[in-house]
């Protein structure tokens, strides 16, 4: 099983460390969206080179919305931009790539979430 580790930072910052790799969040839906993008982006570059495709230029950009009462994000809108590819034919086959990235495979079919909590006990 993979492993993520968030400490609290403070105010509305926190640490996320993951390996070697660290990095803070002080704004969580953002890099809930970055990771959806960043997968997508995955996925497109490895289906453009077997393709070969130009991925030159490649943008994912995302946009989304919050349910009325702001407890969760309501819609997410991807827009993928290969600028220097000619895509012709194969603009379906791209789409459907994006659609099976793991990120979004996750957000359509939502995994099993266990919690637990250890705090000191007051006797």
């Amino acid at each position: 099983m993979d492993e993520l580790n968030v400490k609290y930072l403070g105010n509305k910052s926190f640490q996320a460390q993951s390996g070697e790799h660290t990095f803070i969040i002080e704004n969580p839906p953002e890099v809930f969206m970055a990771s959806l993008g960043s997968c997508i982006g995955v996925y497109i570059t490895r289906y453009c080179k077997t393709a070969k495709l130009n991925t030159d230029g490649l943008e994912i950009r995302l946009g989304w919305s919050l349910s009325d009462d702001k407890s969760k994000i309501k819609s997410i809108n991807v827009k993928i931009e290969l600028p220097n590819a000619e895509v012709g034919k194969r603009r379906d086959a791209l789409l459907q790539v994006a659609h099976h990235c793991l990120i979004h495979n996750t957000i359509q079919n939502p995994p099993e979430i266990k919690m637990s909590l250890k705090a000191r006990d007051i006797s």
